[in-house]
This record gives structure tokens, sequence and C-alpha cells, in this order.
């Protein structure tokens, strides 16, 4: 594994996006009639209990256009998908926050570190006990750190990296037992991030993205065992990219946009696949966010779509402001494979079920080299619905769902155009 050296300031990437309105982008996303944020924030955490998402500090926006100059909100707002309704009713921290990182375990809320309305970077911790409406501190952190990332892990909080107040990245891992109220250094990652993510499958944490300071924005991706530390694996993000926004659903994590490695803003959602250790994949979906964001929370609701909050936007008041409005993904899809096996020839299958409502699985065979491949959806009339994928695929045996939940009923073609031959299918949407 190489890691090139460069140099890279986060104020060159907030002027990226402060003069980057007018970049190139395939529309995927638009506003319904979901309530907007209360309280629009970019550099909030949050965790989500149950259908409820909280909404955790953060800041309204850039000063002067300086991402170092943030200061944080103690304001605390929460979402129910159930009933699409805020609450603007929950208590505020006791300490202002932006870039802080929050776990929920044994029905608490745990927020940890990030940078008060002072511009200080905090190892304060402080806790929410839902059922009170109240929150204490406990035990601080070892170490100070802004735009760390945390997950609960049996009885314990990990918190990875994060930035101090100098802003260096660390390698440096912490770990807090609830039960003991005791923060230890455990294993240290391979490599210092800050503005990262990191995201639990079974007994590993993958860590991903976020800015190495020196060493620049990152791809690389780390498998971490708490009981070892980093296990090397093979594949990385394919950009690297910091302030992005993760979110789970079914067996994938879509990453969705956030800081690219030129310093500006990348509209890519990519997906990843933790679920088998030792054959992890990654897609780029060949739809894009209409408008990038930075700083910004993603979180599945009930109907299964990706909802955006928050974050800034470069055609929103010129990314000065964070974005109020919470807006959908538009059938997102991922392409999974399910086999890197050597399939004899070019195959396209028939769709099932089908007919189908509202969702449906379409499988086809890459052979032998792999190639560029494209998959898309039309009407009846011959116009282009969606593009299901669109890119290099390698050889093997790979799934896509189609979601048909904001399309009329009737008869649908799909389309497979490979460097080895084409097919087409008929499906029926019935509602």
């Amino acid at each position: 594994m190489v890691w090139h050296k460069k140099k890279y300031r986060l104020n060159l990437l907030i002027a990226a996006i402060l003069s980057s309105a007018a970049m190139q982008a395939t529309a995927t996303a638009e506003v319904t009639g979901v309530p907007p944020m209360p309280y629009p924030r970019v550099g909030m955490c949050s965790v989500k209990i149950e259908s409820r998402i909280y909404f955790i500090g953060g800041a309204q926006g850039l000063r002067g256009g300086n991402i170092e100059n943030m200061r944080g909100t103690s304001t605390v707002q929460s979402f129910d998908f159930e009933s699409m309704t805020w609450d603007t009713n929950i208590a505020p921290l006791e300490t202002p926050r932006v870039f802080a990182c929050a776990v929920v375990l044994d029905d608490s809320i745990y927020v940890m570190g990030g940078v008060d309305s002072l511009g200080n970077v905090l190892n304060t911790v402080e806790v929410y006990d839902p059922s009170s409406n109240s929150w204490h501190y406990t035990t601080p952190m070892k170490l100070a750190r802004k735009g760390a990332a945390a997950t609960a892990f049996d009885d314990y909080i990990l918190v990875f990296g994060g930035g101090g107040q100098t802003g260096s990245p660390y390698h440096e891992v912490e770990a807090y037992s609830v039960e003991n109220g005791t923060w230890k250094v455990t294993y240290p990652m391979a490599l210092a991030r800050a503005f990262h993510r990191v995201f639990r499958v079974n007994n590993s944490i993958y860590i991903f993205g976020g800015n190495s300071g020196t060493l620049g924005l990152v791809n690389i991706i780390e498998r971490y065992v708490p009981t070892i530390g980093t296990i090397e694996i093979a594949v990385t993000l394919k950009a690297p990219r910091m302030l992005f926004a993760v979110v789970e659903r079914e067996d994938s994590v879509f990453v969705i946009s956030g800081l690219g490695g030129t310093g500006s803003p990348d509209s890519h959602i990519e997906v990843l696949n933790f679920k088998q250790e030792g054959g992890e994949q990654d897609t780029v979906l060949p739809q894009m966010l209409s408008s990038p964001r930075i700083g910004f929370i993603a979180a599945l609701g009930n109907d299964g779509h990706i909802y955006l909050f928050g974050g800034l936007s470069p055609d929103y008041k010129n990314g000065q402001v964070a974005v109020p409005d919470v807006v959908p993904l538009d059938g997102v899809t991922a392409v999974r494979q399910m086999s890197n096996g050597m399939p004899s020839g070019f195959k396209l299958d028939q769709n099932y079920p089908n007919p189908f409502n509202p969702t449906t699985t379409i499988q086809f065979d890459v052979p032998p080299p792999g190639g560029n491949v494209s998959l898309v959806v039309y009407n009846m009339l011959g116009q282009k619905v969606k593009t299901l994928t669109n890119g290099y695929l390698s050889a093997g045996s790979y799934s896509v769902s189609f979601d048909g939940v904001n399309m009329p009923s009737g008869t649908y073609i799909y389309r497979l155009e490979t460097e080895n031959g084409s097919s087409y299918r008929k499906m029926v949407l019935i509602k």
C-alpha cells in the first residue's frame, strides 16, 4: 500500500466549495413535503433510536468562509420518521459543539469532543437520558478531538482519530468502559485521520476516508478489530473524501458527497459492501447529487428512502449558510457482485418477481475479461427511465434492485449493453 504525501489546507477546500456552483452533476434528488430543519446546521453529529434521529450541535454556517472559524451550538432537535415531524423540545447540550461525535449505548446518547463556541477543541463527554430529557457530564477523554468518529462495541465506546487544537489528525483510538466510567488508549489506527467515518460489521470496524494531514485526503479503508488493531484489506474508496455522510441500507453502506481529493465538492455516491470479510466491495453509482453537500447527515427513513439533512451546498446562499431542506435521494440503487467466478458468457436474466410492486431484482453475467457495462430501464415510448449501472465491472455475476415506487403501472424494458453483446427483457409494474 503506497501513501503519497501532499499538502492539504481546509481553508482552500472551503474556498473551492464557495466557487463551485456551476459544477456539472446529474440530478437524482428532489425536495418533497418533508418539513425543513427548524435549525439548519453543518458539522452536527447524530444518532438514531428506533424511528427517531437526533441532531446534536453543529453550526449554522461559515464565518468568513473559513471552516476553522466555525463555532458550535448547543441546540439539539429530533426528527421522527414515523410521524414525519420535528421535536424542538430536546434539552440543549451543556457545552456548544461542532464536529463532535456521538453513539447510542444502553439507551443513552454519548457526545464526545468537538469545538466549542470559543474555538476550543474539547475532550469533554456529555450523556443524554431520553427518559428525563437531560444531559450530564461523564469522564472526559484523554485527548481533545474534533472531527473524530465513534462506534459502540459490546459495553465499550471506541473513538477514532480526529484533530487536536493545532488541527493535526491523530492515530490514537480511545475506549470508554461504561461499567467503569474510564477511558484508556488502545490499538492505534494505521493512518491518522480526521473528518472520516467508521462502520461496524460483526466483530470488525471499518474506517474510511478523511483528512490525514500532510498526506491529504485518503481513500484507504482499514478493517479494525478491537482486540488486535488494524487488518489491511484490498478494497479502497474510489475517490478520497472528507466531511461526507454514510448510511446503511440492506447489506450496503452508502458513501455520499463530501469534499473530494482535488479540493472540490464531490457529488458522487459510492456503495460499500462489508458483509463478507476478505471479499469487501466498492461500487460507484451512476447517480450523483444534483448539488454536492459537506458536513451533512444521511439517514434511512421508514419508507426505505435515504434522506439528507443540513450541511453546506454551493447553490444555497453561496455555501455560507446551512441548507434547511430535508432532501430524499430518489431511487438510489446498488449493483452487487454475487460471485467473482468466471461466467461462460454474456447473460441477462428475467427480473424477479415479475410482475412486481414496487421493487424487483435483475441479475446478469459479465464474462471475462470484464468491461464497461450499462443497464438502463426504458418505458414503452423508448424514453430512458433510470440508469441502474454505467461503468466498468469485472467478470462475474451481478444483481441490482430496481425501485418503481414513484412510477406508474405499466410495462418497462430493461436493456443490458456490454462489450460482449447486448440484450433486453420486459418487466411489468402493477400497483
